[in-house]
């Protein structure tokens, strides 16, 4: 190899040179990413079949929305770290649900951002009530997506008990989802509207919860919804070691934000 019309010796100042280049060279080409392992993966699992009506459906988006706008939200997404969210919209057993995937709202600005996504979602499911296949979807993104995060939390909302009308093969039944939701180690939580159904929340919790300090709250109506959901999503992001605490205070006071299974 020659340089300026010179022999490069071995152990010379221009070989030496050379070496460092091709080293420089080396470590600027892209590696391979490391993947990202969430604190926390949520899927917010929406009732959309057709006991909501649109302004029932348009309810429900505004709470979610206001939750996460919300200081006390953003300040529980704070106390954990890396918080990953997905939503899904679940109607009838043979509809495929609605999904958004899961991004990332660590930040303000991303939190803000799903709120935003969240009130320009327009619904194209309707029909019974397939709390089996909105659950059974909400895991689909939890083992293929969110794989390696810490906690796994489903939050489903919703008015009514899974329809028990014939069902096809496509049909995923609410007991086969929560058993799967038992075997990947995924916490269901609920919120049950009760404006038709008053024991729903009695039901959800027989039915529906799973996992470590899985809980329900219940509410007479949607007149609530929006400040409801906002303690229950702080109750249900925060730390373990938090979960307990009243809106807004961290470190704990112990209120009682409904009825819990452990």
């Amino acid at each position: 190899m020659r340089a300026s019309g010179h022999r490069v010796c071995k152990g010379s100042p221009q070989r030496r040179a050379f070496h460092a280049l091709a080293l420089l060279a080396l470590t600027a080409l892209p590696t391979p990413s490391v993947a990202r392992c969430a604190d926390l993966a949520l899927v917010l699992a929406i009732d959309a079949s057709g006991s909501i009506g649109e302004a029932e459906f348009k309810i429900q988006l505004q709470g979610y929305a206001a939750a996460f706008r919300s200081h006390d939200v953003q300040q529980a997404i704070r106390s954990v770290g890396d918080v990953d969210v997905a939503v899904v919209l679940w109607a009838d057993g043979e509809m495929a649900a609605q999904v958004q995937p899961f991004r990332d709202v660590s930040s303000v600005a991303a939190a803000l951002d799903l709120a935003d996504r969240i009130l320009r979602i327009q619904r194209t499911v309707t029909g019974n009530t397939g709390i089996g296949r909105g659950l059974w979807t909400a895991l689909d993104l939890i083992e293929y997506d969110r794989p390696c995060a810490h906690r796994r939390v489903v939050n489903v909302s919703g008015d009514g008990k899974e329809s028990k009308a014939p069902r096809s093969r496509s049909q995923v039944t609410l007991a086969a989802a929560r058993a799967r939701a038992e075997l990947l180690d995924v916490t269901v939580n609920a919120l049950a509207i009760q404006s038709e159904i008053k024991d729903l929340a009695d039901w959800y919790s027989k039915h529906l919860l799973t996992g470590s300090g899985a809980f329900v709250m219940g509410i007479a109506d949607l007149s609530s919804f929006a400040a409801s959901i906002e303690r229950k999503l702080v109750r249900e992001i925060a730390h373990p070691m938090l979960a307990g605490t009243e809106v807004g205070d961290f470190p704990p006071r112990a209120p009682n934000l409904g009825s819990s299974r452990h």
